[in-house]
């Protein structure tokens, strides 16, 4: 079985869907449509009465609710219904940054507490789909770069317990500067976003797809007002 993401063009390069309870990495520039494919996948799983939550650990989710109800999705109405959660997790981070020069006092890490909570959700509310948004704000508290690395793996390695798919959001501008985390995903997907002689050009790109025939190529994409479509033409 396939969990669709209801992209249009997307689902179909990746042999119907993603597989159901991995750990997916969604990359790419400011502006490349990360969070539109994140809300996308949302909203197929509330379309199929699956529920599905919205973890934000930098903006307000009015934000991106406000910014997402320009698209033909509805997202207000299954928010509204229950159906997609969203929760902001903002001000733990906030948190940690305030104390991290006082790591003495902190009993847990700062992913460990954002996984303590994304937890307690899935079991009461019975969550099926998760987004995560983003990765970076992840490391705050972790220390130096090998703790954090080891936290990311631990946080990672949980997540795959909890028996829901999940897409977790990276900024990313040198799509070859690869982070630790872009090797414990099932799955990394990069979307593009570059100047192509005197036009801009999205695209997305399937680098990694455990379990999955798929090609390496870029795909042109566009974002209208029904948000992502895929094409099978070839950047």
């Amino acid at each position: 079985m396939r969990i669709r993401t209801g992209i249009t063009g997307f689902d179909d390069i990746v042999q119907g869907g993603l597989i159901p309870n991995r750990v997916y990495i969604v990359a790419g520039p400011p502006g490349a449509g990360k969070t539109t494919f994140g809300i996308h996948f949302l909203v197929q799983g509330a379309k199929e009465g699956e529920r599905g939550l919205y973890v934000s650990l930098t903006e307000d989710p009015r934000n991106i609710i406000e910014d997402m109800s320009t698209f033909t999705f509805n997202i207000k109405r299954y928010t509204l219904g229950g159906l997609i959660l969203f929760v902001d997790m903002g001000p733990l981070s906030i948190q940690y940054l305030n104390v991290i020069k006082n790591r003495d006092k902190m009993k847990s890490t700062y992913a460990e507490e954002v996984f303590k909570k994304i937890s307690a959700l899935v079991q009461m509310k019975g969550v099926k789909r998760i987004v995560i948004d983003s990765v970076l704000t992840l490391r705050y508290g972790s220390g130096k770069e090998d703790e954090q690395n080891r936290e990311i793996a631990r946080f990672f390695r949980s997540l795959k317990d909890l028996k829901a798919t999940t897409l977790i959001l990276s900024e990313m501008t040198d799509l070859s500067n690869y982070s630790p985390e872009h090797y414990m995903a099932h799955g990394v997907i990069f979307l593009h976003n570059f100047l192509n002689g005197n036009t801009m050009t999205r695209a997305l790109q399937v680098i990694k797809m455990r379990g999955t025939k798929h090609d390496c190529d870029m795909h042109k994409m566009e974002i209208g007002v029904d948000g992502i479509r895929v094409f099978p033409t070839k950047v």
